[in-house]
């Protein structure tokens, strides 16, 4: 049974003497303020000051004094807000409801800081934990479940970013999805008709493989998971495109690498250089035009 959000604090906080952590206070009847220590596999031990919001059955987190992690990295899963992205909350959130459920919570609060040691260190997010941002996450989930109807291992290529999908050509069936792995065509789909282009071709499950590979048409309902398959990976790219166009400008962090954010701040320092200058500029630029 979910209760208050008071309830909800208490039932965290009963947790934390077997996390060796220690709270700070109360500053509300639904916010908590704890040191929690972290430890890692090589004996490194750091101690995160965090403050635990609630609303309902359900608690947010960030870092209290920014010391240790970015205020706002998407990259590291860490929202403009400065909270904590722990998992997908409309699929696989935690209902604190009682001390299982307290202490699954906390315990994927570690794993998430554990993840934030190595990419500092990596500069990259562990591979195989990766996730899509925002709409993107939804799309990435689906296409985890078609996969895993094809072959697991696509479902492991998935989550360590191999496979891709990408828009090419536009014919009478309109502009086909390109499923690629490490870059690589390994079957089209029509977007418009939303079926696989060559149902004659070789299946993409272990069947379709060998001397005698077993044609993606005549292998129970695997082009039908196939399609769905490029389907959910173009709406994945286009959504993962949308969110980091809506970032724009904001300033990046600088601690991975290839993130979207450093060309975007890049530019904006550029444009803030100009900024004085730039209806002069483009004043300029209308009278170039002309001579």
């Amino acid at each position: 049974m979910i209760g208050s959000a008071a309830s909800t604090i208490d039932t965290l906080a009963a947790c934390l003497p077997a996390l060796g952590a220690t709270e700070l206070g109360r500053t509300s009847e639904n916010e908590l303020d704890i040191a929690l220590p972290v430890t890692h596999s090589d004996g490194h031990c750091p101690i995160y000051h965090l403050r635990i919001s609630i609303t309902g059955a359900s608690a947010s987190v960030k870092e209290l004094a920014l010391k240790l992690l970015p205020t706002f990295c998407p990259e590291r899963h860490i929202n403009a807000d400065g909270s904590f992205c722990l998992f997908w909350r409309a699929v696989d959130d935690i209902a604190i409801d009682g001390p299982h459920s307290a202490l699954e919570w906390w315990e994927t609060l570690a794993r998430f800081l554990q993840h934030q040691t190595r990419a500092a260190r990596l500069r990259r997010w562990p591979d195989g934990q990766a996730r899509a941002h925002g709409a993107a996450a939804i799309h990435q989930l689906r296409a985890e479940r078609a996969a895993e109807r094809l072959d697991d291992r696509l479902t492991t290529d998935i989550q360590y970013g191999r496979i891709s999908a990408a828009l090419h050509g536009s014919g009478a069936e309109g502009p086909a999805i390109r499923v690629l792995l490490d870059g690589k065509r390994i079957y089209s789909t029509w977007l418009r008709s939303k079926r696989v282009v060559n149902l004659r071709g070789p299946c993409i499950c272990p069947a379709g493989k060998g001397q005698r590979p077993r044609a993606i048409r005549s292998c129970g309902e695997h082009a039908a998971a196939a399609a769905t398959l490029a389907l959910e990976l173009h709406s994945m790219t286009v959504q993962e495109r949308r969110f980091w166009a809506a970032f724009e400008g904001h300033l990046c962090c600088g601690t991975m690498n290839d993130c979207p954010l450093a060309q975007t701040s890049a530019r904006a320092d550029v444009d803030g250089i100009r900024g004085a200058d730039l209806t002069t500029a483009r004043c300029l630029k209308r009278y170039e035009s002309l001579v």
